[in-house]
C-alpha cells in the first residue's frame, strides 16, 4: 500500500508539486479496503494493456488488408478481434471503476466517522471557543478527499501505463517521428502545467471571494429584522455590491484563465500535429513510412499527449485535496478530553470530593467557582445551593468532566479525576437538567439513547414501576411519538419526564437534577421527588433547585457563593 502511494509521491515530485506527502495519511483508511483498491488498479492496468494493440491493428487493416489485397475475410477477422477487445475492455473497466466507487465512498465515510468521533471526544473548552462554522467546514472537507479516489482521477493516475505502452509502440513504428514527439512532449507538459497553475490560483481566489459573499448574504438573512428597523437597506446593499464586485472581478479572471488553458493546449496540440504531418509526409513520399503506420502513430501520439496533459494539470485536483487532508489531520490530532493514560473506572462511585476547586470559562475572566471544598459519600442526598451565577451548574459540569478546573482537583473514590477516563465516569451518572436536549426520533428512542442493552420492555416496566403511565399517554402516540429536531412540540415538563426515565432506566451511582423538575407541574414534581426520596435509584443524589421546600429530605448542602462547602 505504502509503495503504491510512494510511487504517486515520486510522480508528484517529477511534476514539481508540493504537499503530496499528505496523501500517505490516507494509508490507514485504504488498508481497510485494500482488496477493492488493488483489484481496481489491476483492472485499469489490464484495460491499458488491452488498448495497446488497437491503433496497430487499425494501421494493419489499412496497409495489409484494404490497400493491397482488399480482403473482406481478413477485414472481418480483425474487426472481430477489435470488437472483442473493446467489449472485454468495457467489462473490465466497469468492474474496476465500480470497485473504486466503493473505495471512494468507504474512505470518505471512514474519514467522516473519524471526524465525528474526534468532535465528540474534544474538550468542551475547545468546542465552546471554536466557531461552529470552523468545525462544519472541516467535516465538509471530507468530501474533497473523495475526488482522489474517483474512477476518473485514478484513471488519470494510471494513464502512465498508457503513456509507456504508447511510447513503446511509437518507437517500434517509427523512431524518427518518436524523436520529434519526445522533443515536443516537455514543451507540451510545461505549457499545460503553467496554464493549470494560473487557473488553479484564479479558482482559489474565486472560491474565497464567493465564501465572503455567502457570509455577507448570511448576515443579511440573520439580521433582516434589525436591517428593517434601522433602515439599513442601503448600507447592506453597498456592502453586498462591494463584495459582489470583487467576486465578479475574480470570476472574469478565472474565465480568462480557463480560456487560455484550453487554447494553449489546443495550440500546442495543433502545432505538434502539423509538425508530425510534415515529417510524416516527407517519410511517406520517400517510401519510409506507410499510411497505416502513420494512422497508428497518430493514435499513439494522441494518447501520449493526453496523458502528458493529465499529469501536467494533476495539481489542480491533488493540491486542494492535500490541503484538505492536512486540515483534517490537524483536527484529528487535537488532544482529546481522554487519553490512553487515563484510567478506566470500573468500580462503583462511592465518593466525590473537591479540594480548593476554582474554575473560570476564560483566562481573562473572573473565577466562577473560587477555592471550593466539598465531599459527597454513598447515601448522601445533596442540595447545591447558591445565587444565580454562583456556579451551581458549572460545578455539575466539572463533576461530569465536561470542563477541567483552573485550580484544585476533583476526586472520584479518592482518585484524581484528571487521571480518570471521563466517559467511564459519565456511564455511572444520570442527569436531568432544566433545558433537556431531545434528539430527533421517537420518545422511546430518546429514553433509550445511549443504552445498548435496554429495550422497550425495560422502559414499559420502569414506567409501570414509577406509576408514570398517564404522563406517557399524554404524548400523541405514546412512546412512538415522533420528536422533531430540538424537541419542537414537546413541553418542558414532558422533556424532563423523558430525561428522568433516561437517567434511571439503568441504575446509576449518581443522579443529578440540575433544576431537573422545574418545568413539571406540581403533581408530577411531587411524584418524582417521592421516587427520589423513597426509592433506591442511586448511591449519591445531587439536586440544584430554587424550591427548597420540596427537597427537605436532603442530608447535606453545598453552598456556592464563590466560597467553600459546609
Amino acid at each position: 500500500m505504502e509503495k503504491m502511494l510512494s510511487i504517486f509521491l515520486m510522480m508528484g515530485e517529477m511534476s514539481n508539486m508540493r504537499g503530496y506527502s499528505n496523501l500517505l495519511k490516507l494509508n490507514i483508511y485504504i488498508k481497510r479496503c485494500k482488496f477493492n483498491f488493488f483489484a481496481g488498479i489491476a483492472g485499469m492496468i489490464i484495460c491499458s494493456i488491452m488498448y495497446t494493440p488497437v491503433p496497430y491493428l487499425m494501421g494493419y487493416i489499412i496497409d495489409k488488408v484494404l490497400i493491397p489485397h482488399k480482403s473482406y475475410i481478413e477485414l472481418y477477422k480483425i474487426i472481430a478481434v477489435l470488437i472483442l477487445l473493446h467489449m472485454l475492455r468495457y467489462g473490465i473497466s466497469i468492474i474496476s471503476k465500480s470497485l473504486f466507487i466503493k473505495v471512494q465512498n468507504f474512505v470518505v465515510n471512514e474519514v467522516r466517522v473519524s471526524m465525528m468521533d474526534k468532535i465528540i471526544d474534544l474538550p468542551m473548552s475547545f468546542l465552546d471557543k471554536k466557531e461552529k462554522g470552523y468545525i462544519l467546514s472541516r467535516i465538509s472537507e471530507c468530501g474533497n478527499i473523495g475526488s482522489l479516489f474517483s474512477p476518473m482521477f485514478i484513471n488519470t493516475f494510471l494513464s502512465i501505463f498508457d503513456f509507456i505502452f504508447a511510447l513503446i509502440m511509437m518507437i517500434t513504428l517509427s523512431y524518427k517521428l518518436s524523436i520529434i514527439v519526445l522533443i515536443i512532449v516537455p514543451i507540451y507538459f510545461l505549457t499545460v502545467k503553467h496554464s493549470s497553475s494560473q487557473l488553479s490560483e484564479s479558482t482559489k481566489l474565486m472560491l474565497e471571494t464567493g465564501a465572503i459573499l455567502n457570509g455577507e448574504t448570511y448576515e443579511v438573512l440573520n439580521g433582516i429584522e434589525e436591517i428593517k428597523i434601522l433602515n439599513g437597506k442601503n448600507v447592506q446593499l453597498r456592502k453586498f455590491k462591494m463584495k459582489l464586485s470583487e467576486m465578479v472581478k475574480n470570476s472574469i479572471r478565472q474565465s480568462k484563465q480557463i480560456l487560455f488553458f484550453m487554447e494553449n493546449i489546443l495550440l500546442v496540440n495543433n502545432l505538434a500535429s502539423v509538425l508530425i504531418l510534415l515529417f510524416s509526409g516527407i517519410l511517406i513520399l520517400s517510401n519510409q513510412l506507410t499510411i497505416g503506420i502513420y494512422t497508428a502513430f497518430i493514435a499513439y501520439m494522441s494518447k501520449v499527449f493526453s496523458t502528458t496533459s493529465s499529469f501536467a494539470s494533476l495539481g489542480m485536483t491533488v493540491k486542494p485535496v492535500c490541503v484538505s487532508i492536512e486540515r483534517i489531520q490537524e483536527f484529528l490530532e487535537m488532544e482529546d478530553e481522554n487519553t490512553e493514560k487515563h484510567e478506566i473506572m470500573n468500580e462503583h462511585i462511592i465518593s466525590i470530593s473537591g479540594e480548593n476547586l476554582s474554575f473560570k470559562y476564560d483566562e481573562n475572566s473572573e473565577n466562577v467557582i473560587n477555592k471550593l471544598n466539598f465531599k459527597m459519600n454513598k447515601g448522601d442526598k445533596v442540595l447545591i445551593k447558591g445565587e444565580n451565577g454562583a456556579g451551581k451548574s458549572t460545578l455539575i459540569k466539572n463533576i461530569l468532566g465536561l470542563y477541567s478546573p483552573a485550580e484544585g482537583e476533583i476526586f472520584i473514590n479518592g482518585k484524581r479525576y484528571s487521571l480518570i477516563d471521563k466517559r467511564s465516569v459519565r456511564n455511572k451518572i444520570g442527569v436531568v437538567s432544566q433545558n433537556v436536549f431531545l434528539f430527533k426520533g421517537s420518545v422511546l428512542d430518546n429514553i433509550l439513547y445511549g443504552q445498548s442493552d435496554k429495550h422497550k420492555e425495560d422502559v414499559l416496566s420502569l414506567i409501570q414501576k414509577y406509576n408514570l403511565e398517564k404522563y406517557i399517554k399524554g404524548f400523541e402516540n405514546g412512546l412512538e411519538t415522533e420528536i422533531s429536531q430540538n424537541g419542537v412540540g414537546i413541553s418542558g415538563g414532558q422533556a424532563q419526564i423523558i430525561a428522568f426515565l433516561r437517567a434511571t432506566i439503568e441504575k446509576k451511582d449518581v443522579i443529578i437534577l440540575d433544576e431537573g423538575i422545574s418545568n413539571m407541574d406540581i403533581e408530577t414534581r411531587k411524584i418524582i421527588l417521592k421516587i427520589l426520596q423513597e426509592r433506591d435509584i442511586c448511591s449519591i443524589l445531587m439536586i440544584i433547585s430554587h424550591q427548597e421546600e420540596d427537597v427537605k429530605f436532603v442530608n447535606k448542602t453545598i453552598y456556592l457563593n464563590k466560597g467553600d462547602s459546609e
